[in-house]
């Protein structure tokens, strides 16, 4: 039975996993969050960078598209990397989509406890 070292697991990984890896946390926490809307789940990640922009007088949709574009941009930047192995890139992408899953559940505890005590 042949079993690969981690070097061959991790000599190539497909851009839809690095992907999927930014994406799908911040999307669990939106559904457990109480956002049921497929499409409101998918953007999730947009959320953690589009927030402070429309705290600043954005438009929602202008703070999406900037967040949009600048996560793309990293993400692409990421992906092209060559100093980075495919380890170090899957590490990136976990690290990113866990960060912003967690800010994205901050965010949605500090709203739902101003909607309870509206006084404050």
């Amino acid at each position: 039975m042949y079993i690969p070292t981690q070097e061959v697991r991790y000599s190539k990984i497909a851009r839809i996993t690095l992907f999927l890896c930014v994406m799908t946390p911040s999307a669990v926490v939106a559904w457990l969050g109480g956002i049921h809307s497929l499409l409101d789940c998918a953007i999730a990640f947009l959320w953690p960078l589009a927030l402070p922009l429309i705290y600043l007088d954005f438009s929602p949709v202008a703070g999406l598209c900037c967040s949009a574009l600048l996560q793309a941009t990293l993400f692409f930047c990421t992906v092209r990397s060559r100093r980075l192995t495919a380890r170090g890139k899957a590490t990136l992408a976990i690290t990113w989509g866990m960060l912003f899953a967690f800010i994205l559940r901050v965010t949605l505890a500090f709203q739902a406890w101003q909607s309870v005590s509206p006084g404050m």
